[in-house]
């Protein structure tokens, strides 16, 4: 166990932590250690053959230098062997799960697995796979591999006498004809393979468990099979990487002396506010990511519950839902207001339309000196309203009481039936309405109304808003103008309404409003939502 005993005294001398799961992993180790046939002279074979022969491929070119956690993760990859009945020599780990945060050099080190196989794998004829969620992410890890192998001086030397050469398809090794090649996450394509090594990459994209459909043709056809697994974590839950955390971590798989599982990641979210923790997701943190990088992303994700969210998920390995609540009780409260702010001023008008089911409402907002005030009204046909039961009946009185809240007694909403309240808006306060946003789903339904209050000849007063991931940039600045209290309401219903509010985080951290519960209605926020989007592009075409 060389390489345990260095990694253990490197985490002392970096003043870094291991958590439970690792050490749990360290246990398993000296379980197996006296059991099974330890190839110290495999594994410093591969380490002399990663450091000689490949370089950094971003940044430098300079060879790679494993840190002593990578050289102890290369020893319970392939330091083991066993007899197996038939009584060959064979490789004992046939599974390895590295999850770990991102920025830790994940696809750079294990780039170097399948080059070395393609060596010294010892199978005629064999073949390994990279599989990926997707054709583009399948395509980043073959291409980390295939930049890796044109770095090598072995390889390029090995190319110049036609032993080795890199095609868009794959990579192939002369001698014993052995291939390593690319493929996406395709259940019904992996069935029937009997490919002797498979990294799977970022398995926590995946909602279906390829790997068994993968590992069973292995398992079949090959003595010294294994599969990789490398993960940043993520927000996909009940997929497969919720599956592989709660069989890592079990009873049953830390009797199994074929696996590894090092799982690189918070115990729990409180352990975040404490930066020396850190370690336990970033086992590298300050060679691979800087912690400064790490502080600056931390720090960005304050105040902002979706960042905060991808933060603890990608970073700190905590398992994390892709949609969150997104307001705070602060952000949510009521601020009271002369409403004549409104009179004589430019109006900017958002309606968020729902025939049934939700609630329609319509955001009327003015600025004055620096500040964006609002006002929303949200109407209910009469048979939705009866069907409550009875808290959130009583709740819906006090909205009804304050006047923010219009029961109708049609079937559906009828936009006939909104235009007297814009009427009477309008009237109160002699305001004009400078600009109407609305769901282009909705137009045809709000055509009349539209024309009645923003009719111009060149449809410059209307302004079609998408809603969905297109609103991220204007929800993101909503809550800005929420939170610095340079947009205000006062109306017990927004207030009520932005407590109900959640987003889901897309994957290039764009959000979009949802609700946890249909009960939560969300519509006043999002009508405001688009009054404030409308606004802004007026300023900018001024």
């Amino acid at each position: 166990m060389k390489y345990l005993n260095e990694m253990l005294e490197w985490v002392k001398s970096e003043d870094k932590k291991l958590n439970k799961y690792i050490l749990r992993e360290i246990e398993k180790q000296n379980r197996i250690h006296s059991k099974y046939i330890y190839r110290l002279d495999r594994i410093e074979q591969y380490i002399a053959f990663t450091e000689d022969n490949f370089y950094l491929t971003k940044g430098d070119l300079r060879k790679i230098t494993l840190l002593p956690p990578q050289k102890w993760w290369a020893e319970l990859m392939i330091g083991y062997d066993m007899i197996d009945e038939q009584g060959d020599q064979v490789q004992l780990t046939n599974e390895f799960f590295l999850n770990m945060g991102r920025g830790s050099g994940k696809s750079s080190y294990i780039a170097t697995r399948p080059t070395h196989w393609l060596l010294w794998g010892g199978v005629y004829g064999g073949e390994a796979q990279i599989i990926a969620y997707d054709n583009k992410q399948a395509r980043q890890v073959y291409d980390q591999v295939r930049i890796q192998s044109q770095a090598s001086p072995l390889f390029h030397a090995l190319n110049n006498v036609k032993q080795f050469k890199s095609t868009k398809i794959g990579l192939e090794y002369a001698p014993t004809q052995a291939k390593f090649f690319k493929q996406t996450n395709d259940v019904n394509r992996a069935q029937g393979g009997d490919t002797s090594l498979n990294v799977f990459d970022e398995v926590h994209t995946y909602k279906d468990d390829i790997t068994e459909a993968v590992n069973k043709g292995s398992r079949a056809k090959q003595k010294n099979w294994q599969s990789v697994y490398i993960t940043s974590g993520g927000m996909t839950r009940n997929g497969l990487y919720d599956k592989m955390i709660d069989r890592f971590t079990s009873d049953e798989e830390f009797n199994n002396d074929r696996s590894f599982g090092l799982l690189y990641k918070l115990e729990n979210i409180e352990q975040v506010k404490d930066k020396s923790n850190w370690s336990m997701a970033l086992p590298l943190l300050g060679h691979l990511p800087l912690l400064s990088n790490v502080e600056a992303e931390y720090n960005l994700s304050m105040g902002d519950p979706a960042l905060q969210t991808k933060f603890l998920a990608y970073n700190m390995g905590i398992q994390m839902n892709d949609v969150t609540h997104y307001f705070s009780n602060d952000e949510a409260i009521r601020t009271q207001f002369d409403e004549v702010v409104f009179d004589n001023a430019p109006v900017y008008v958002g309606i968020d339309l729902s025939l049934v089911g939700d609630l329609t409402a319509v955001a009327f907002m003015t600025e004055k000196d620096g500040v964006r005030y609002s006002k929303t009204f949200a109407f209910m046909v009469k048979r939705q309203y009866e069907n409550l039961d009875n808290d959130t009946k009583e709740l819906y009185e006090t909205f009804i009481d304050e006047g923010s809240l219009k029961v109708l007694d049609s079937e559906y909403i009828d936009v006939n039936d909104l235009i007297p309240v814009i009427q009477d808006f309008k009237n109160k306060h002699s305001c004009y309405f400078q600009k109407i946003a609305y769901d282009p789903a909705r137009y045809e339904m709000l055509k009349h109304l539209i024309d009645i209050f923003f009719f111009d000849k060149d449809g410059d007063n209307q302004k079609a808003i998408r809603q969905g991931f297109a609103m991220s940039d204007y929800i993101k600045l909503f809550k800005m103008n929420i939170d610095s209290k340079t947009l205000v309401h006062n109306q017990k219903l927004m207030e009520w309404s932005l407590m109900n509010v959640a987003v889901k985080i897309g994957i290039s951290k764009d959000i979009m409003y949802t609700k946890l519960l249909d009960k939560e209605k969300i519509d006043p926020v999002v009508a405001l939502t688009m009054a404030l989007e409308v606004f802004v592009l007026d300023e900018q075409e001024r």
